[in-house]
């Protein structure tokens, strides 16, 4: 598979990007972030790199230098948020927290933790859209998971663009490999000789999402994209008939869909 043209070609079917957008890429340092914002500079975008230093050990520090080197190398900037600056906290503490506090997942703490960041800091950066390097793995993952949790109603804004100037307060974000399989990225990184790590998330043991991701390592490919583009189908009807107000948090003036956003929610918990 050419995942180039297939980036370029899902960029033009739903108009992802401009050549004129200021393109922030959200940086994990992992094989998807990379070569997402690897091949969007190859493209002619203007793009850079915004990173969370989540503090998770060596893990982190690796990942960290590696991207300095590695946007260094294309001549593209990057900002790194410092987690412990911006929360007080880093997220191992703060999941530990909310483990015993709310009894929230690992996946759920960091995936509320570092929306909430990227979307303030992509703002802060001036960001027209927000990439993000979810792949159709994840796409058919989240559509399952939300299926068996009997609630498909949490994948409603699954799309390759979500957000957008139409709703207040949110970066717009937006997936170029949406439809691309997690097994043609990394033959990607590792033809290209990535510096990365190919080690999954240190956190990533004994939550839903992982055995949602090992059991779907036995589908097919195919099988995947039919999951993802079927559900895509029903997608226009379910945001038509589940609209929901977007309002201003109270407490952090980020957007939400209550008074009080989710992260604000959890953060509280660690701010005691």
């Amino acid at each position: 598979m050419d995942i180039e043209k297939q980036v370029k070609e899902t960029i033009q079917k739903y108009n992802l990007i401009k050549k004129t957008d200021n393109v922030v890429v959200a940086l994990s340092g992992g094989k998807d972030s990379t070569s997402i914002l690897y091949i969007l500079h190859k493209l002619g975008y203007k793009v850079q790199g915004l990173m969370i230093d989540l503090y998770l050990g060596n893990w982190s520090k690796i990942h960290n230098e590696n991207m300095k080197q590695f946007c260094k190398g294309l001549g593209v900037p990057l900002t790194i948020v410092d987690l412990k600056k911006e929360l007080g906290q880093g997220i191992c503490f703060i999941k530990s927290v909310l483990k015993k506090q709310k009894n929230l997942t690992g996946c759920t703490v960091c995936g509320i933790t570092k929306r909430w960041v990227l979307n303030k800091w992509a703002k802060k950066l001036g960001a027209d859209k927000l990439v993000t390097g979810h792949n159709l793995d994840d796409e058919a993952q989240n559509v399952l998971m939300n299926f068996l949790k009997g609630n498909v109603l949490l994948g409603v804004n699954s799309s390759p663009a979500t957000g957008g100037k139409e709703v207040k307060g949110f970066a717009q974000r937006v997936k170029p490999f949406f439809f691309t399989p997690e097994s043609e990225i990394l033959k990607y990184a590792k033809n290209k000789k990535f510096k990365i790590l190919f080690d999954k998330c240190p956190c990533a043991f004994g939550t839903y999402r992982v055995e949602t991701r090992d059991w779907m390592d036995s589908i097919s490919e195919k099988e995947k994209k039919d999951i993802v583009t079927n559900f895509q189908k029903r997608v226009p009807s379910l945001r038509r008939d589940n609209q929901k107000k977007i309002m201003e948090c109270t407490v952090c003036k980020e957007p939400s869909r209550s008074t009080i956003c989710n992260a604000c929610k959890i953060f509280v918990h660690i701010r005691r």
